[in-house]
């Protein structure tokens, strides 16, 4: 009878132990934060454990770059084929990722299925901010009015993962340093940044170029330093445009090369400077997304198409 006790107080003290460690996880698991940035405030998971994406080259590849993988995003996909998530291929699996629609019309009702903890979008999902709070907490981040390094330190600081952030940002730093050493003056050399389309071309620096090149002091020519970024400009203004290096990118599983060939074909486009002096530089925009390792990527390829290299600048 003894011995029978024994056991049955040992039980209990294991089923109250279990107990005890549950209702430890459900707490860790409840516990809240609040963060804030210029889009305003939200109490968010100190861990989340069910994280939606609203945009799969700004966000879900920067959350893989922390180690964390989405439960759901917004991705690219064409009729019959497979849903592309831009920027993580060939550096992060994408497997396990939900789609959840476009990054312009996210899909509600399959957000709400995946019972997200959090939901991360841009400034422009603001109009669907009300709705997408109804399902989880929603912070959007300032992809598009600030530069890379701010908008991942932002989300390095509301899934935690600092220490991630501060690891990638002291080797940005140390290309910086290696270029400055190696060019004096940067501001004499300029730098175009755009991507063409077949009938038109929009300047835009993918991968974080344009951060790169603030940061490396490159130069600019003066109808870019006027110009807008993401406006349509025809082919007859790409001279105004000429500058000693080029870049352009291209996304290969969208055939964005081929459907562009003909606009790199014309005398207007062939008559560069950067092109006849082979210092027009192409590159897959997905080898570099919007993310810290992506602006890293970034400046090496700057440091070795500029840096070290012989080249030959325009006249003056």
């Amino acid at each position: 009878m003894g011995r029978t006790l024994k056991h049955l107080v040992r039980g209990l003290s294991a089923l109250a132990c279990a107990a005890w460690v549950l209702g430890a996880g459900q707490a860790s698991a409840s516990e809240t934060k609040l963060f804030e940035n210029r889009f305003g405030k939200a109490e968010v998971p100190v861990e989340a454990h069910c994280i939606v994406s609203l945009h799969d080259l700004s966000i879900t590849t920067q959350l893989l770059e922390l180690g964390i993988t989405p439960c759901g995003s917004t991705g690219r996909k064409k009729l019959f084929s497979d849903v592309l998530f831009r920027g993580t291929v060939p550096h992060f699996d994408p497997k396990g990722i939900q789609y959840i629609g476009s990054q312009q019309a996210p899909d509600l009702e399959a957000i709400a299925a995946l019972k997200p903890d959090l939901i991360i979008g841009l400034s422009y999902h603001q109009d669907l901010r009300e709705k997408l709070a109804k399902v989880a907490p929603v912070v959007l981040l300032p992809a598009r009015e600030a530069d890379i390094k701010t908008y991942a330190a932002e989300l390095a600081e509301l899934v935690g993962r600092q220490d991630r952030y501060k690891q990638l940002l002291a080797e940005y730093d140390w290309v910086v340093q290696e270029f400055h050493k190696r060019i004096k003056d940067p501001a004499s050399i300029t730098v175009t940044t755009l991507e063409v389309y077949p009938d038109s071309f929009q300047l835009i620096g993918r991968g974080g170029v344009d951060d790169v090149i603030r940061d490396f002091g490159l130069g600019r020519v003066k109808a870019y330093s006027e110009g807008r970024p993401n406006v349509p400009y025809s082919l007859e203004r790409i001279a105004d445009f000429d500058s000693d290096f080029i870049i352009d990118t291209y996304e290969q599983l969208l055939d964005s090369e081929a459907s562009t060939a003909a606009f790199r074909q014309s005398p207007q486009w062939q008559n560069l400077f950067a092109v006849k002096n082979r210092q027009f530089l192409y590159f897959n925009r997905s080898r570099y997304a919007e993310t810290m390792q992506g602006l890293i990527g970034s400046a090496y390829l700057l440091m070795s198409h500029i840096a070290e290299r012989d080249y030959v600048l325009k006249p003056r």
